[in-house]
């Protein structure tokens, strides 16, 4: 499987038909899903240099096993990450792998500072992030009302 940083045409391509080349490989996405990417398509409005950050998707030939991306390009270092995996690839590392390379991956941006918010109750993605060094770093309450857990790593220790 392999990492991909969709560019802007894919992420808005996706968000409004559900479907982008990727690699010269066609991929969907959920439909269910595709509002997620609203968000995105704001910070490339906002920001046209963001498009790295925003989406990554891993591939397992045509298939979208997970993703990961950034809320918005950094700011002072410091960037919001956020994945899913899809129900297939659950239990196998894929988390684990993936997030892994996309720290890697900021690092090498120059991102210092990586916050994770997570749904209390997600105990796989809680254990995800201590295992790759977050540290609890209080609450917050979304707009929506949903209170979430912040998590953050230093990149420095990646040197």
């Amino acid at each position: 499987m392999t990492l991909h940083a969709l560019d802007d045409p894919a992420i808005r391509s996706l968000r409004d038909t559900g479907r982008a080349r990727v690699d010269g490989v066609e991929i969907g996405w959920d439909d269910a899903d595709r509002h997620n990417l609203d968000h995105r398509v704001h910070a490339l409005d906002a920001d046209p240099g963001s498009a790295p950050y925003l989406v990554h998707v891993l591939l397992d030939g045509p298939l979208v096993a997970a993703r990961i991306g950034c809320h918005d390009a950094p700011r002072d270092g410091e960037v919001e990450i956020g994945y899913f995996v899809a129900p297939h690839y659950r239990g196998r590392g894929v988390a684990t792998a993936m997030v892994t390379e996309f720290l890697e991956w900021l690092h090498r941006q120059g991102v210092r500072r990586v916050v994770a918010t997570i749904e209390p109750g997600n105990d796989p993605s809680l254990s995800l992030v201590l295992r790759l060094g977050f540290v609890p770093a209080g609450e917050l309450v979304e707009d929506d009302g949903q209170r979430m857990l912040c998590f953050v790593r230093e990149l420095e220790a990646l040197a």
